[in-house]
């Protein structure tokens, strides 16, 4: 038996799909769906719920119930180049800097570098999105004698990039000879969760990257943090 909940979450649902209610957009409020479907506020706010619990929504409070963007992101890695453009796999995309600055290396990034604790890294922030939300958080740290011997100063968060970090690498007579990632999943912490607009029960897809010279010194690290009901990750590697 169709419950008036279940009648009103798919009412929403082919709304969404047919884009009557687009990504960053907000479905009609709970009063006004209370009058349209003569039910009462709960009833609206079970539809809701279960639309948010299957990824589609995200109320949030003082704006109204979001539509999220949904939209698949695809990316593709080979062993021993440096990964596409965000831009250039993926449409309607950007990458955006963030921040880039010096700091102490906590345990675990001097751990990952092979480094000294509180040693000075680079840390580089970019906000990876895809239509209308933040779909992945890219986070790298540069050991300090790599990132003083890049042509580029890594850590000015306002110079437009003239080439991406491996080329650089290579440029320095420093290239990059193996790359190693570990991708696990996680719950989001809060301020992950308001960031990218998850709905509880979202997981993150966390990538570990580490790239390493052909002495096997580790050249940077990096974290990518994406909204695990988006993401997809392909890898090719040789055969032999």
């Amino acid at each position: 038996m169709t419950t008036r909940y279940s009648e009103i979450a798919q009412w929403l649902r082919d709304r969404i799909a047919d884009s009557t209610y687009s990504p960053g957009e907000t479905v009609p409020p709970i009063p006004e769906l209370s009058s349209q479907f003569d039910v009462s506020r709960e009833t609206v706010r079970d539809a809701i719920s279960r639309l948010a619990a299957e990824g589609l929504v995200t109320p949030k409070r003082g704006i109204g119930t979001v539509v999220r963007d949904i939209s698949p992101v695809s990316m593709s890695y080979q062993p021993g180049a440096a990964s596409q453009l965000w831009t250039t796999q993926n449409s309607n995309a950007s990458d955006t800097l963030i921040s880039a600055e010096w700091e102490s290396a906590d345990r675990g990034i001097a751990e990952r570098l092979e480094i000294p604790a509180a040693a000075q890294v680079v840390h580089r922030v970019r906000h990876q999105r895809k239509g209308a939300g933040i779909a992945q958080i890219y986070e790298t740290w540069i050991p300090q004698n790599v990132a003083q011997s890049l042509s580029q100063d890594v850590a000015d968060a306002t110079s437009q990039p003239t080439t991406d970090g491996y080329t650089l690498m290579r440029q320095a007579g420093n290239p990059p000879a193996t790359i190693t990632e570990t991708v696990s999943t996680r719950m989001p912490t809060p301020d992950e969760r308001e960031l990218m607009d998850l709905p509880a029960g979202v997981p993150m897809l966390v990538t570990h990257r580490t790239t390493r010279n052909s002495d096997s010194t580790p050249l940077e690290t990096s974290t990518l943090t994406g909204a695990g009901d988006r993401m997809t990750q392909t890898f090719t590697v040789p055969a032999e």
